[in-house]
C-alpha cells in the first residue's frame, strides 16, 4: 500500500521536539457516498485518519496524526464510483527518533536479555548489554534487571532515559519501526543515575 502519494514538503518539528516532524502534503482524498452529509473537510479528515494515522511511511516514519485539511469543494466523479474525488492539502505529524537521539520513555516489559520502553507511538528495545557498565542479572518475579555490582535496578514502570544506536523503518507500513537504545552513556538511564553521575561529577 503506498502512502501519501502527493506532494510533501517538510515544514518543521513541533517546538522543543526533534522526535517528531511536520510535513505538508498535496494529495487527492476519495469521499465515500456515506459521508456526503458531513461538511467536505471534516469528511476528508474521517477519510485520511482512517487511512494513514498509525502507518508507517518509509520517509516520514509513524503518521501520528493528520490535521489541519484544505479541500477543494469541487470534486470529479469516477464512472461506476460513487464517491467524489477532491483535491486537496494537509499536514501530517509523524515520529521518527533519529540515531544518536536521546529520548525518555517508560519500560513497559522486561526479560532476562534486555527491557522494552514505550516512547509513545512507538517501543524502543534495550538489550541488557546496553542497560549498564555492569553484570546485570534477571529477576524474573520482581521482573527486574539488576546491576550484580552496582544494585541498579530496572523494571517495569521505571521513567529512563536513552539514546537510539539504531532505527529500521520496514517495508510493510502496517509494521513497527524497530529502534534500538542504550541506557550505558553518561547522563542516561534512571533518573537516580544520572543525577548521582552530575553530582559525582560536579
Amino acid at each position: 500500500m503506498a502512502l501519501l502519494k502527493g506532494s510533501v514538503a517538510t515544514l518543521r518539528p513541533p517546538e522543543g521536539d526533534n522526535l517528531y516532524m511536520i510535513y505538508r502534503v498535496r494529495d487527492t482524498v476519495r469521499i465515500p457516498p456515506s459521508l456526503f452529509g458531513k461538511p467536505l473537510e471534516e469528511a476528508a479528515l474521517q477519510v485520511l485518519t482512517e487511512k494513514y494515522v498509525g502507518y508507517v511511511h518509509p520517509d516520514m516514519g509513524i503518521i501520528v496524526a493528520i490535521f489541519d485539511v484544505k479541500v477543494k469543494e469541487e470534486g470529479r466523479i469516477i464512472p461506476g464510483d460513487g464517491a467524489t474525488y477532491h483535491e486537496s492539502e494537509y499536514s501530517v505529524l509523524a515520529f521518527r527518533p533519529q540515531v544518536k537521539e536521546v529520548v525518555e520513555g517508560i519500560v513497559v516489559n522486561a526479560q532476562q536479555y534486555g527491557l522494552w520502553v514505550n516512547l509513545g507511538p512507538v517501543e524502543g528495545f534495550a538489550h541488557v548489554t546496553q542497560l549498564m557498565d555492569d553484570r546485570v542479572v534477571f529477576d524474573p518475579q520482581r521482573r527486574a534487571l539488576i546491576g550484580e555490582r552496582s544494585r541498579r535496578i530496572v523494571e517495569i514502570g521505571d521513567v529512563v532515559r536513552a539514546r537510539v544506536v539504531s532505527v529500521s523503518i520496514p517495508s510493510e507500513p502496517t509494521m513497527r519501526p524497530r529502534i534500538q537504545l542504550t541506557l550505558r552513556q553518561p547522563y542516561l538511564g534512571k533518573p537516580e543515575w544520572y543525577q548521582k553521575t552530575k553530582q559525582e561529577s560536579s
